[in-house]
């Protein structure tokens, strides 16, 4: 990233997430107007933050030191897991339910606060989300730097606590001269990936979207089709009923015309008679 596009990152992903998609376009005109081209490109491609990552980014800044701690407690279950010590895994696994549960309620008083209560499916990302950050130290960092764009998932993130052997290539990736280098790098793919997700989480928005639009134009036309049919069949209702009652009265022209006929005939036979 440009040294350039962090402060407009860190001031974005601050905002309310209703006001982000609207402040990065300004800031990416902002950037292209002062011939910055490649700034402004960069700011584009911000992606809004999904609610819950909106909420983990929101606590980072609220609660920066208690999630940092998140990057200590995932140190210390390594450690445990890399030296086989049962006792103090188990005990810090129970910290770890503890710390990440306390966070996720921290996160939904923020929500609830902001007049927008998280969801079952947003806490169950928090909770996610948290997780992951105890798993791996790139997914901490990336908590706690507040810049997420998508909840995070604790089986891409490390997925290493809950084994019971190490992988030997292990023993040595937490020291030297290489450490800052590899975390850097994960924490980009970490980013990586939670913009690809966060994409297609929104092409996901956008289809929801258009299937809705259609379902309810097709609701209209439907409604629209039943109107009519309703209508034609009232037409058909009446017109029976006029056939039916023209019917009647066909019926009693014909009796009285046959009455009339009798009569007739009654008076030409009294005729003949005289």
């Amino acid at each position: 990233m440009a040294a350039d596009l962090d402060p407009v990152a860190d001031e974005l992903y601050a905002l309310p997430r209703d006001e982000f998609t609207a402040a990065r376009n300004t800031a990416a005109k902002r950037a292209r107007q002062s011939g910055d081209k490649k700034l402004a490109e960069q700011i584009k491609a911000l992606r809004r933050p999904s609610t819950a990552a909106w909420l983990a980014n929101l606590l980072s800044r609220e609660h920066p030191d208690e999630v940092r701690a998140l990057v200590d407690l995932g140190d210390g279950l390594r450690a445990a897991q890399d030296q086989l010590e049962g006792e103090a895994l188990r005990r810090l696994s129970q910290q770890r339910h503890e710390v990440v549960h306390g966070l996720v309620e921290q996160a939904r008083a923020l929500a609830r606060s902001a007049g927008n209560p998280a969801s079952d499916a947003v806490t169950r990302e928090l909770e996610d989300t948290f997780t992951a950050a105890v798993n791996s130290s790139a997914a901490a960092e990336a908590v706690a730097g507040g810049r997420l764009t998508s909840a995070l998932d604790p089986a891409e993130a490390g997925g290493l606590l809950g084994t019971t052997t190490p992988p030997a290539s292990r023993q040595d990736r937490d020291t030297g001269p290489d450490r800052e280098e590899r975390l850097r790098r994960d924490l980009e793919q970490a980013r990586s990936t939670a913009a690809d997700a966060d994409a297609a989480r929104e092409k996901a928005e956008r289809e929801r979207t258009d299937a809705e639009r259609a379902a309810n134009d097709a609701a209209g036309t439907l409604h629209e089709l039943r109107s009519r049919i309703e209508t034609a069949e009232k037409a058909e209702r009446d017109t029976r009923t006029r056939a039916r009652s023209a019917e009647r009265d066909v019926d009693a022209a014909d009796r009285a015309a046959r009455e009339a006929q009798r009569r007739v005939r009654d008076l030409e036979r009294r005729l003949d008679q005289h």
